[in-house]
């Protein structure tokens, strides 16, 4: 089966993983158009977690299969991506944080994630380096991990043009060009693309490309900061997240120690960092670790969070233009849903198959009040 001639608009691993998985399934005619060079977004400014605990069902069920596909990765592609599967380690500090992790808890068994839940004792043997001052109970799951996310997209691109789809970066897409009910023209600033479907995995920058051809998405971006230190004797092991800041804290095959945590909302222009950020972070990471008093820190760097309103992507065709398919909205989080949700999507668009996990996901849903929230958004 060629396929249509397809056009996705976003080189991160959203729109990498799908296309890949789209030519694994046969479509011969695929064009990922990027506006920078490859890792210059979301993709390489995340922390590379992958993890199944999750609070609503379907969110569990999507990173149970990604956690799979990161695991095959290499196998799958020719490219190692450095996953390990050292845990994530979740640290409540409330009576009403604690409640939440048992009712995740028990959800994430009635999904096939063997998460478990820790005392301060069993967290302190787990993770002697940390303070458990104020902790009421931990939530951990092995499985749970981290890669290099350069990795991920370097693998999918190379992959990618393996099996011949066409990789653009630095072709911004500047216009949408419809007649009648479809695009039939992506405009770049290199030049113009005929297209039978377009796919919009732009992240934070998925509005604007909404906008030219009269699609409005309610996407926001919400600004995050992340620091890595310098190389540490390896100790750490589980990345750890305290719920009282929502900080994610874990250490890189080399030893630095990476963390992040966000700090405002607005509008998706520019990737500054700030003093600020150094200040509130270095406290948290010290309060959290003792021991990372008076660590040098190597670099910062900024990035955005893509957050709708209801806390779930938006996955599927708008009404009008028929042939414009929506596929962001990830929460921060894209990178680690990506190779699950791509597989998804590539049934969808090739065979039909509307997985029932993604089928609550279309844009239409937020004329009725949207979608159960996560509550699990961290970072």
């Amino acid at each position: 089966m060629a396929g249509p001639k397809t056009i996705i608009i976003g080189g991160g691993i959203v729109g990498l993983s799908l296309a890949w998985n789209l030519a694994r399934r046969g479509w011969t005619d695929l064009t990922v158009l990027d506006r920078d060079h490859l890792n210059a977004g979301a993709s390489a400014r995340c922390g590379g977690g992958v993890r199944s605990q999750w609070s609503t069902a379907d969110n569990i069920r999507i990173m149970k299969r990604s956690t799979e596909l990161f695991a095959s990765f290499p196998a799958d592609t020719g490219f190692n991506n450095w996953f390990r599967q050292e845990g994530y380690l979740f640290l409540a500090y409330t009576d009403e944080q604690a409640a939440m992790f048992e009712q995740n808890h028990r959800l994430q068994k009635e999904n096939g994630v063997d998460s478990e839940l820790l005392s301060p004792a069993q967290i302190k043997a787990k993770a002697p380096t940390i303070n458990t001052d104020g902790v009421v109970v931990g939530a951990f799951h092995q499985k749970d991990g981290v890669c290099f996310p350069f990795a991920m997209v370097w693998g999918y691109a190379k992959a990618c043009r393996r099996l011949g789809v066409q990789v653009l970066p630095f072709h911004e897409v500047i216009g949408l060009e419809v007649a009648g009910e479809k695009i039939t023209q992506v405009v770049t600033n290199r030049g113009r693309f005929a297209a039978d479907l377009v796919i919009n995995g732009a992240a934070v920058w998925s509005p604007n490309i909404g906008r030219m051809c009269g699609v409005e998405l309610p996407n926001c971006a919400e600004k995050h900061e992340a620091i890595v230190t310098e190389p540490l004797h390896p100790f750490l092991g589980a990345c750890l997240i305290p719920m009282d800041s929502g900080m994610y804290l874990a250490q890189t095959m080399r030893g630095e120690i990476y963390a992040c945590v966000g700090l405002e909302k607005g509008p998706a222009t520019d990737y500054d960092h700030t003093f600020a950020f150094a200040q509130k972070i270095s406290r948290l990471m010290i309060r959290l670790i003792p021991r990372l008093a008076g660590v040098k820190m190597l670099r910062q760097w900024g990035g955005f969070y893509d957050l709708t309103p209801d806390t779930n992507p938006i996955v599927g065709f708008v009404d009008r233009p028929s042939n414009f398919y929506q596929y962001h909205g990830l929460m921060g989080h894209g990178f680690m849903f990506a190779p699950a949700l791509s597989e998804m999507i590539a049934e969808h668009l090739v065979a039909g198959k509307l997985h029932p996990d993604i089928a609550p996901y279309g844009l239409a849903r937020f004329k009725s009040g949207g979608l159960e929230v996560e509550k699990m958004i961290i970072g």
